[in-house]
């Protein structure tokens, strides 16, 4: 992937049925998983996607996950805190049955 004015660039071919495939890099980055969807935008000859978010999810940067919302929203810390709890409280859930799977 190449970086131009500050934006990665890559070529992606269209396959016959008319799929492009985001390579895994760019999958990894903005959290996308299988069956994600995207609002798509034509200008002129630019094709846009945006990922539909419905709520906030972690986008890599780099190499920390970073959580970001839809639109301009700012979180509160109260809200950080609670997402956080609410997360340490499933792991330790799933670490105590058993079911916790480091990747």
């Amino acid at each position: 992937m190449v970086l131009y004015y500050g934006m990665k660039q890559d070529t992606v071919p269209i396959d016959q049925a008319g799929r492009i495939v985001l390579p895994k890099g760019v999958r990894r980055e903005l959290g996308l998983k299988s069956g994600d969807t995207f609002k798509v935008t034509v200008q002129g000859e630019t094709v846009t996607l945006t990922p539909n978010r419905t709520g906030g999810s972690f986008v890599r940067k780099g190499k920390a996950l970073v959580f970001v919302t839809p639109g301009d929203e700012v979180l509160s810390v109260a809200t950080v805190q609670e997402i956080l709890d609410s997360g340490r409280v499933e792991r330790d859930s799933l670490n105590s049955a058993g079911l916790l799977v480091e990747k």
